[in-house]
């Protein structure tokens, strides 16, 4: 089987190029020859953003193999049952080690769940729907992008333990690629509610500060 890989030199597609050795690989920056790869490709990974995902299988509509990788999976309904919908939960340092896959079912078509299993060797595929994957990406991924986001600090003399933590949230945002953190957090339609959250507990801070003085 001729496997393709969009956007094979990003964070994910370096990691899909060690998965499967011997792959072909199209660079997200340029695409000339997309086409010409895609008549040779069953299978197609789209390791790039959203907009790029969503940009390309509008272009090739009667290409069957796309199988995408986005974190979040709400946009992509409207392919329902024309590509194949997974989220890998591992990254470049953890692939060796974390076996877990998250394969959406309502937007895969009929048969592609064994197909990615033949595939993946060896992986754990957990068959969700396109809601629950976006409910569960609100906790694993978009609460700890956001937090990091307005988590700014920076090196001191002195530590703490605490403070050590904190260091490591901030950094979340610049271990991850900008553009998928940011279509993660954007496209999630639980954001809203995450967001409400942190609000109301930062509401309750200023209560308390208040009702100290």
């Amino acid at each position: 089987m001729r496997i393709l890989i969009i956007g094979y030199e990003g964070r994910l597609g370096k990691t899909l190029m060690q998965i499967f050795p011997g792959s072909a690989g199209v660079d997200r920056d340029n695409m000339d020859n997309l086409e010409q790869e895609l008549g040779r490709a069953q299978v197609a990974f789209l390791a790039v953003p959203l907009k790029a995902t969503l940009d390309i299988i509008n272009m090739y509509p009667d290409y069957g193999g796309f199988v995408d990788l986005t974190s979040v999976k709400s946009p992509l309904k409207a392919f329902s049952k024309k590509i194949t919908s997974m989220h890998p939960m591992f990254g470049p340092s953890s692939y060796m080690t974390n076996r877990d896959i998250i394969f959406i079912n309502d937007i895969s078509p009929a048969g592609s769940l064994e197909a990615m299993c033949d595939l993946f060797t060896g992986y754990n595929m957990i068959s969700v729907t396109a809601d629950e994957h976006d409910k569960l990406m609100a906790e694993l991924l978009v609460k700890p992008y956001i937090l990091s986001y307005i988590a700014d600090s920076q090196e001191m003399k002195m530590e703490t333990s605490s403070h050590k933590k904190l260091l490591e949230l901030s950094g979340i945002k610049y271990a991850e690629n900008q553009d998928i953190m940011l279509d993660t957090i954007k496209f999630n339609k639980n954001t809203q509610s995450i967001i409400e959250e942190v609000e109301e507990k930062l509401r309750n801070i200023k209560k308390l500060i208040g009702n100290g003085r």
